[in-house]
Protein backbone atom coordinates (compact mmCIF):
# COMPACT_ATOMS: atom_id res chain seq x y z
CA UNK A 1 0.00 0.00 0.00
CA UNK A 2 2.67 2.15 0.76
CA UNK A 3 4.59 1.42 -2.41
CA UNK A 4 1.00 2.24 -4.53
CA UNK A 5 0.89 5.86 -2.29
CA UNK A 6 3.85 6.60 -3.28
CA UNK A 7 4.30 5.74 -6.79
CA UNK A 8 0.61 8.00 -7.58
CA UNK A 9 2.48 10.91 -5.39
CA UNK A 10 5.95 10.79 -7.03
CA UNK A 11 3.75 10.64 -10.56
CA UNK A 12 1.37 13.06 -10.12
CA UNK A 13 3.88 15.69 -8.37
CA UNK A 14 6.27 14.84 -11.55
CA UNK A 15 3.55 15.34 -14.45
CA UNK A 16 2.54 18.60 -12.71
CA UNK A 17 6.29 19.89 -12.90
CA UNK A 18 5.83 19.00 -16.52
CA UNK A 19 2.85 20.29 -17.52
CA UNK A 20 3.69 23.50 -15.42
CA UNK A 21 6.98 24.01 -17.66
CA UNK A 22 4.95 23.72 -20.64
CA UNK A 23 2.20 25.94 -20.04
CA UNK A 24 3.92 28.47 -18.19
CA UNK A 25 7.04 30.54 -19.52
CA UNK A 26 4.31 31.37 -22.19
CA UNK A 27 3.35 34.74 -23.39
CA UNK A 28 -0.18 36.48 -22.47
CA UNK A 29 -1.38 38.38 -25.06
CA UNK A 30 -4.20 41.13 -25.55
CA UNK A 31 -5.01 44.51 -27.58
CA UNK A 32 -5.60 47.63 -26.85
CA UNK A 33 -9.67 48.51 -26.63
CA UNK A 34 -9.15 52.57 -26.69
CA UNK A 35 -6.17 54.54 -28.17
CA UNK A 36 -4.01 55.72 -25.32
CA UNK A 37 -1.73 59.32 -25.04
CA UNK A 38 2.26 59.91 -23.70
CA UNK A 39 0.59 60.11 -19.87
CA UNK A 40 -2.01 57.71 -19.53
CA UNK A 41 -1.86 55.10 -16.78
CA UNK A 42 -5.01 52.84 -17.43
CA UNK A 43 -4.82 50.65 -20.07
CA UNK A 44 -8.16 49.51 -21.10
CA UNK A 45 -7.67 45.91 -23.08
CA UNK A 46 -9.91 42.83 -24.70
CA UNK A 47 -8.80 40.69 -21.61
CA UNK A 48 -6.51 41.04 -19.19
CA UNK A 49 -6.86 37.20 -18.53
CA UNK A 50 -3.25 35.00 -18.12
CA UNK A 51 -1.67 38.00 -17.00
CA UNK A 52 0.31 37.64 -13.93
CA UNK A 53 -1.29 39.62 -10.25
CA UNK A 54 0.39 42.50 -9.35
CA UNK A 55 0.29 45.35 -6.82
CA UNK A 56 1.77 48.11 -5.46
CA UNK A 57 4.97 46.63 -3.85
CA UNK A 58 5.35 44.28 -6.72
CA UNK A 59 4.47 45.61 -10.13
CA UNK A 60 4.21 43.10 -13.26
CA UNK A 61 5.41 44.41 -16.99
CA UNK A 62 3.78 44.26 -20.25
CA UNK A 63 4.86 44.98 -24.00
CA UNK A 64 3.10 47.62 -25.53
CA UNK A 65 3.66 47.33 -29.46
CA UNK A 66 1.95 49.45 -31.92
CA UNK A 67 3.30 52.56 -33.51
CA UNK A 68 6.52 51.56 -32.38
CA UNK A 69 7.56 49.67 -28.53
CA UNK A 70 7.49 50.62 -25.34
CA UNK A 71 8.01 48.62 -21.78
CA UNK A 72 4.97 49.51 -19.11
CA UNK A 73 4.39 48.51 -15.19
CA UNK A 74 1.29 47.49 -14.06
CA UNK A 75 -0.01 47.22 -10.13
CA UNK A 76 -3.19 46.42 -10.68
CA UNK A 77 -5.90 45.10 -13.21
CA UNK A 78 -9.65 44.04 -13.58
CA UNK A 79 -11.25 41.63 -16.07
CA UNK A 80 -10.61 44.55 -19.28
CA UNK A 81 -8.16 46.74 -17.85
CA UNK A 82 -4.20 47.27 -16.00
CA UNK A 83 -4.40 49.81 -13.68
CA UNK A 84 -1.84 52.07 -11.57
CA UNK A 85 0.17 51.70 -15.28
CA UNK A 86 3.76 53.15 -15.32
CA UNK A 87 5.29 54.10 -18.38
CA UNK A 88 8.30 54.39 -20.42
CA UNK A 89 9.91 51.54 -18.23
CA UNK A 90 13.24 50.12 -17.92
CA UNK A 91 12.99 46.34 -19.42
CA UNK A 92 13.47 43.75 -16.61
CA UNK A 93 15.29 41.79 -18.41
CA UNK A 94 18.06 43.90 -20.47
CA UNK A 95 17.78 46.76 -18.92
CA UNK A 96 17.11 49.21 -21.73
CA UNK A 97 15.16 52.79 -21.07
CA UNK A 98 12.02 52.59 -22.80
CA UNK A 99 10.05 56.12 -24.05
CA UNK A 100 6.37 56.81 -23.56
CA UNK A 101 4.86 57.30 -26.70
CA UNK A 102 1.05 56.71 -28.14
CA UNK A 103 -0.70 53.42 -29.07
CA UNK A 104 -3.66 53.30 -31.27
CA UNK A 105 -6.87 51.13 -30.57
CA UNK A 106 -5.84 47.47 -31.57
CA UNK A 107 -2.13 47.90 -30.41
CA UNK A 108 -0.33 44.73 -28.90
CA UNK A 109 0.13 44.49 -25.19
CA UNK A 110 1.71 41.25 -24.05
CA UNK A 111 3.72 40.18 -21.07
CA UNK A 112 7.16 40.25 -20.74
CA UNK A 113 9.08 36.91 -20.67
CA UNK A 114 7.28 35.25 -17.91
CA UNK A 115 8.80 31.99 -16.53
CA UNK A 116 7.01 29.00 -15.41
CA UNK A 117 6.99 29.29 -11.64
CA UNK A 118 5.47 32.96 -12.10
CA UNK A 119 2.95 31.69 -14.34
CA UNK A 120 1.71 29.18 -11.60
CA UNK A 121 1.91 31.37 -8.90
CA UNK A 122 0.18 34.20 -10.49
CA UNK A 123 3.05 36.62 -10.06
CA UNK A 124 6.80 37.59 -10.19
CA UNK A 125 8.08 35.37 -7.69
CA UNK A 126 11.87 37.36 -8.14
CA UNK A 127 10.39 40.92 -7.55
CA UNK A 128 8.17 39.93 -5.12
CA UNK A 129 11.05 38.52 -3.06
CA UNK A 130 13.06 41.79 -3.64
CA UNK A 131 10.14 43.67 -2.44
CA UNK A 132 8.11 42.06 0.46
CA UNK A 133 11.36 39.64 1.82
CA UNK A 134 11.36 35.92 1.37
CA UNK A 135 9.13 35.13 4.34
CA UNK A 136 5.90 36.81 3.04
CA UNK A 137 6.95 35.06 -0.52
CA UNK A 138 7.23 31.42 1.23
CA UNK A 139 3.47 32.24 2.66
CA UNK A 140 2.42 33.66 0.11
CA UNK A 141 3.95 30.61 -1.72
CA UNK A 142 2.32 28.25 -0.07
CA UNK A 143 -1.27 30.45 -0.52
CA UNK A 144 -0.65 29.72 -4.17
CA UNK A 145 -0.05 26.65 -4.15
CA UNK A 146 -3.31 25.95 -1.89
CA UNK A 147 -5.29 27.84 -4.18
CA UNK A 148 -4.00 25.89 -7.20
CA UNK A 149 -4.64 22.70 -5.53
CA UNK A 150 -7.84 22.05 -7.39
CA UNK A 151 -6.66 23.49 -10.83
CA UNK A 152 -3.86 21.40 -10.39
CA UNK A 153 -5.92 18.27 -9.72
CA UNK A 154 -8.21 18.96 -12.78
CA UNK A 155 -4.97 19.96 -14.66
CA UNK A 156 -6.46 23.22 -15.68
CA UNK A 157 -3.55 24.20 -17.89
CA UNK A 158 -4.10 26.70 -20.71
CA UNK A 159 -1.46 23.67 -22.73
CA UNK A 160 -4.87 21.54 -22.30
CA UNK A 161 -7.07 23.38 -24.09
CA UNK A 162 -8.68 22.74 -27.46
CA UNK A 163 -8.56 19.77 -28.58
CA UNK A 164 -5.80 18.91 -26.33
CA UNK A 165 -8.23 18.63 -24.09
CA UNK A 166 -9.05 15.16 -24.52
CA UNK A 167 -5.43 14.29 -22.85
CA UNK A 168 -6.52 15.56 -19.84
CA UNK A 169 -8.66 12.64 -18.91
CA UNK A 170 -5.65 9.93 -18.48
CA UNK A 171 -4.30 12.46 -16.16
CA UNK A 172 -7.22 11.90 -14.28
CA UNK A 173 -6.30 8.82 -13.15
CA UNK A 174 -3.49 9.97 -11.65
CA UNK A 175 -5.26 13.08 -10.16
CA UNK A 176 -7.33 10.18 -8.41
CA UNK A 177 -4.75 8.27 -6.64
CA UNK A 178 -2.87 11.60 -5.69
CA UNK A 179 -6.58 12.04 -3.35
CA UNK A 180 -6.53 8.31 -2.72
CA UNK A 181 -2.67 8.60 -1.51
CA UNK A 182 -3.70 11.58 0.57
CA UNK A 183 -6.25 10.15 2.29
CA UNK A 184 -4.82 7.68 3.43
CA UNK A 185 -2.09 9.54 4.91
CA UNK A 186 -4.55 11.79 6.49
CA UNK A 187 -6.08 8.67 8.07
CA UNK A 188 -3.05 7.36 9.08
CA UNK A 189 -1.77 10.29 10.83
CA UNK A 190 -5.48 10.22 12.25
CA UNK A 191 -4.83 7.16 13.76
CA UNK A 192 -1.42 7.65 15.29
CA UNK A 193 -3.30 10.77 17.08
CA UNK A 194 -6.45 8.65 18.28
CA UNK A 195 -4.03 6.36 19.65
CA UNK A 196 -2.63 8.62 21.81
CA UNK A 197 -5.53 9.05 23.64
Amino acid sequence: MHGAMAFFTFVFIMCQIIVIAISGGGMAATSLDAAIDEDDVILSVKSTANFLSATPGVPAYLILSGSGSEIVSYTGSTDTTFTGVVRGEVDPQTGEQYESISHGIGAKVMTTNVGAIDSFMGYNVGSAQGVVGTIKVVVASGVAILRNVPRMLAWDYPWFQGQAAILRYPLFALSAGFVWALAMVFLQLAQGILRLF
